[in-house]
């Protein structure tokens, strides 16, 4: 397999998983299958069913998983609808990962609008084919809808400010490229990042990422149906990436152990290692929440 992305928290996913024997790992949110391929790998009897709604990532991932033949079942769905579109009495699930953070090859797409450092269309839709894009987004929507996007879904300083700022900024021309945002972004925060800081763009690209794929939503709602269907000994295993994000899912899984419905793994998130973020920087931001169904 050429990996052209890194499966963020590998090995902690294969430790927290354990030996699934004939059991399936479902991976929610495939990409290209950095993790499945690990884990098919490590567990030879295992099998994959892999979710993704982004064709262009399982294009790659069938090529990269290719070699596992029958043990790979690949649906084509958000993974949030999984539960609407496969029987999962027919498989006997022994792990479930939830791994939202986008891949290198889709940051790097330059017709995919996720990166604040290419020039491109500021699309940011998992799936192209649906739904509103982020040029929508800041071209379309009120003052006080911006303000809510950047605060709840990036934590962005300064939010109501840059939502006037793009206000003023589009009523000389659309703000459709991901430079023209980035221009933006710098004329409120500043062009100079200090060392050790993300750009502030990164901030605000995130939060209309979470918006426009609604990434967010329905996780609750997802972990809680993921816990009423799966079998006992079952685990589910989110990665996250933001502390909204993360907040939710360390909620809800704090619900779940309080029912009695779940036993925590872990206590407290995992997170990578010094080796693993000196490789990968951007999996410095990942947290990982581990629960066995009960």
């Amino acid at each position: 397999m050429k990996l052209l992305h890194y499966p963020v928290m590998n090995r902690e996913v294969i430790d927290v998983l354990g030996d699934p024997g004939d059991g399936y790992f479902v991976d929610c949110t495939l990409g290209m299958g950095g993790h499945s391929f690990f884990v098919l790998k490590r567990f030879e009897r295992s099998r994959v069913l892999g979710v993704d709604v982004d064709e262009e990532s399982l294009v790659k991932a069938r090529e990269n998983l290719s070699e596992y033949g029958d043990r790979v079942t690949i649906v084509r769905c958000d993974y949030m609808k999984v539960f609407d579109v496969v029987d999962f009495g027919k498989y006997h699930v022994s792990g479930m990962l939830i791994d939202p953070g986008i891949s290198m090859v889709q940051l790097k797409d330059p017709q995919r609008g996720f990166s604040h450092n290419i020039d491109s269309p500021l699309d940011m839709r998992k799936d192209r084919g649906f739904g509103i894009s982020a040029a929508d987004v800041v071209n379309t929507m009120s003052e006080k809808e911006l303000i809510g996007i950047f605060r709840d879904f990036g934590e962005v300083k300064l939010a109501d400010k840059l939502a006037k700022c793009i206000i003023e900024r589009r009523l000389f021309g659309p703000i459709d490229t991901t430079l023209k945002l980035k221009e933006v972004v710098e004329k409120v925060f500043g062009k100079r990042v200090p060392k050790g800081k993300v750009h502030p763009a990164a901030q605000v690209f995130q939060a209309l990422r979470i918006y426009v794929n609604d990434e967010l939503g329905g996780i609750e709602d997802f972990l809680l149906k993921a816990a009423s269907i799966l079998e006992k000994g079952a685990k589910l295993i989110f990665i996250s990436y933001h502390s909204v994000e993360d907040r939710l899912v360390k909620r809800t899984f704090k619900g779940l152990a309080n029912d009695g419905r779940a036993k925590l793994i872990k206590p407290f998130p995992m997170f990578p290692s010094e080796e693993e973020v000196r490789e990968n920087p951007p999996s410095k931001s990942a947290k990982l929440r581990v629960v066995t169904l009960q």
